[in-house]
């Protein structure tokens, strides 16, 4: 009995500990889909809200900078503005560069994802405008972001090979958000039509002119995020 015991305690640690590397690497959601052995290599056609953020003029800002303040400075941003997405029941698919990719709906949708999507934007400004009262007490550049978010049918699920897998969302979906993020200015929450119009009421929104964007044949609706009505406290636009 006493081994038995032993074995079982064993086995909990060895599991607490899987998992707790898997969070390291992979969002929550996705290391409890893992866990269960629900993912394997291939996806499913889900619908979802795809979020980009990327950091504006990154390339001048970290000119001739030591990489090692560099990796200090992404990783503070990075922290802040995933936790963000994370609090708003979203998950970071990856980090590329200076540019943050977050879903919502996909492995697991909670009923207010597009909702959810824009909110954690809103939130991710507030955060960045506190970082950057501390950067400039200590002499630093402030940062700034622009963001793209769209609605939309994408295949979700883990890519790669059958010994290396990688869970991302695929598809038009994932592009337009891309394209979006790249149109947005410093401080803009661009979002489509239909992230727009799942997101409700609650969120604030200006037309744009369409834009034209690379891979679509027409003209592109866009809305710029003004606030978001959340739980009674309206988060407005901070710059």
């Amino acid at each position: 009995l006493a081994d038995a015991f032993n074995r079982m305690a064993e086995d909990l640690a060895t599991k607490e500990k899987i998992r707790g590397v898997l969070n390291k690497v992979v969002a929550k959601d996705v290391a409890d889909e893992l866990l269960k052995g629900d993912l394997g290599l291939g996806g499913r056609l889900v619908r979802a809200t795809l979020l980009f953020a990327d950091l504006r003029g990154f390339t001048a800002l970290t000119r001739g900078k030591d990489p090692q303040w560099v990796v200090a400075m992404l990783n503070d941003y990075m922290t802040a503005m995933s936790r963000e997405i994370f609090a708003c029941r979203g998950i970071v698919d990856k980090y590329v560069g200076d540019e943050i990719i977050g879903v919502f709906g996909a492995p697991k949708s909670y009923g207010s994802d597009a909702f959810d999507a824009v909110r954690a934007p809103c939130r991710m400004r507030e955060r960045l405008a506190e970082l950057n009262v501390s950067r400039t007490a200590r002499g630093e550049p402030p940062l700034a972001m622009g963001v793209g978010i769209h609605t939309g049918e994408v295949v979700a699920g883990c890519m790669g090979s059958e010994e290396l897998l990688n869970y991302t969302c695929i598809g038009d979906s994932v592009n337009l958000a891309s394209r979006l993020c790249s149109n947005a200015k410093p401080g803009q929450i661009l979002v489509s039509t239909a992230t727009r119009d799942e997101a409700g009421p609650a969120v604030t929104a200006n037309a744009l002119a369409p834009l034209a964007v690379k891979g679509f044949a027409d003209p592109v609706p866009v809305f710029e995020i003004v606030g978001v009505d959340d739980a009674g406290t309206a988060v407005g636009a901070r710059m």
